[in-house]
C-alpha cells in the first residue's frame, strides 16, 4: 500500500511539473520586445526624464527575461510582456513629449506673427 502510495504521489508530482514547463520559450515574444525598445530608443525616449526611465525599465526586464528562458518560461514571458509595455510606455511619453514641444513653438511662433502686425 506504501509502495502504490509513493509511486501515485510521484506521479502526481510527475504531472505537475510537466504542466510548470508546458510554456514555450518566449522568443518571438523576446524579439517583438526587443523591437519595441528599439523604437523607443529611436524615437527619442533617451533625451525625455519619465522616458528615459521607462526604457531603462524595459531593458532590465528583457535582460532579465533572456536569463530565464528555458528556465521559467512563464516568468521569463511575464517579464518580456512587461517589458514591451515599458517600453511603448517610454515612446509614448516621447511622441507626447515632442508634440507638447511642437505645440509651445506654435503658439510662440503665433505670437510673434500677431506682434508684428
Amino acid at each position: 500500500m506504501r509502495t502504490v502510495s509513493m509511486a501515485l504521489l510521484g506521479s502526481v508530482l510527475v504531472a505537475l511539473a510537466a504542466c510548470g514547463s508546458s510554456v514555450p520559450p518566449p522568443n518571438t515574444e523576446w524579439e517583438a520586445a526587443s523591437n519595441d525598445v528599439g523604437r523607443a530608443e529611436s524615437g527619442g525616449s533617451p533625451g525625455v526624464p519619465d522616458a528615459r526611465l521607462h526604457l531603462q525599465l524595459a531593458r532590465e526586464d528583457l535582460k532579465q527575461s533572456k536569463d530565464l528562458i528555458n528556465k521559467d518560461n512563464k516568468r521569463a514571458l511575464r517579464l518580456v510582456e512587461l517589458g514591451r509595455a515599458e517600453a511603448q510606455l517610454a515612446l509614448s511619453l516621447a511622441k507626447a513629449q515632442s508634440v507638447q514641444d511642437q505645440a509651445r513653438q506654435a503658439v510662440a511662433d503665433l505670437q510673434k506673427v500677431k506682434g508684428a502686425q
